[in-house]
């Protein structure tokens, strides 16, 4: 991710009107190429795809005539820290309606992972999955994988609770996302209050008709004079009531122990062994 790129799409979002509140990236502008090529390094589709066993029989299933008995794709974002990714991507049944029917009688694994750049148009180089997708657990929602395959510099992410004056960024296709390596991004104006141990808030998807696959929070920063970068904020996940942005990055401070005095304490005026004894 070229931060001078990121840098050109916040030039041409000031350049808007201040009154309108939504709009699309997909639509043609003169820095339209700028925009797809900024954002094409920041999403990975994940592929998961899963079989079935008897763990009785040892007996393991796929589905209409193939190895596996599903593929669910999620979404990552490449940032400074890693890739970030809903943590249901390890568990891609859970996002599966027709697992419902076997879920009693058999047990679900893993088979295979695959990532692909969403929308590049420069064969970029993807991280390189030898082994079943893993990593490790950074909020209640998401998980990152943070290894020597990342290929990219990613987002910068924001640390910073309270009042962010940013956007919303969602994720949408009206093919299946397993099968398609583009989407589109629909962009909408909005203040979000952060909490300040990070958490999460639920949010409601934009009203398009396509299906809606994930998206992010982005706020941007003054880096430099006359210069303006974007941050990734939060990031938005389906949960069992519907979408949430989750604050990965921000962390409650943790409280300093204060320390204290034990003159006047039984004992406190004991001599002191580090001390070493006057000849």
């Amino acid at each position: 991710m070229k931060i001078k790129n990121i840098i050109l799409i916040l030039t041409t979002l000031v350049s808007l009107p201040t009154t309108a509140q939504i709009f699309n990236f997909s639509l043609r502008t003169n820095n339209q190429q700028l925009i797809d090529e900024a954002l094409a390094g920041a999403f990975v589709r994940i592929n998961q795809s899963y079989e079935l066993c008897d763990t009785v029989k040892d007996e393991h299933f796929g589905r209409d005539g193939k190895d596996y008995f599903s593929i669910i794709p999620f979404i990552g974002i490449e940032t400074e820290r890693g890739l970030i990714f809903p943590s249901a991507t390890l568990k891609p049944w859970s996002y599966d309606s027709d697992f419902n029917e076997y879920k009693d009688q058999y047990r679900p694994l893993v088979t295979g992972s695959k990532l692909v750049l969403l929308n590049n148009s420069k064969d970029l180089v993807v991280r390189n999955v030898k082994e079943l997708f893993a990593g490790n657990d950074i909020s209640k929602y998401l998980c990152a994988l943070n290894d020597t395959t990342q290929n990219n510099q990613g987002l910068k992410v924001d640390t910073v609770p309270g009042l962010k004056n940013g956007w919303l960024i969602w994720l949408s296709s009206n093919s299946n996302l397993a099968e398609s390596d583009s989407v589109r991004f629909t962009s909408i104006k909005k203040d979000i209050e952060v909490p300040i141990d990070g958490g999460f808030l639920h949010i409601d998807k934009p009203e398009i008709s396509e299906t809606v696959y994930g998206g992010i929070y982005v706020t941007p920063i003054r880096s430099a004079i006359g210069q303006i970068t974007f941050t990734l904020t939060g990031v938005m996940v389906l949960d069992e009531e519907g979408w949430v942005i989750d604050f990965p990055f921000v962390k409650e401070p943790e409280e300093k122990k204060a320390l204290t005095p034990i003159n006047g304490i039984a004992g406190g005026n004991k001599l002191n062994p580090l001390k070493k004894k006057r000849k």
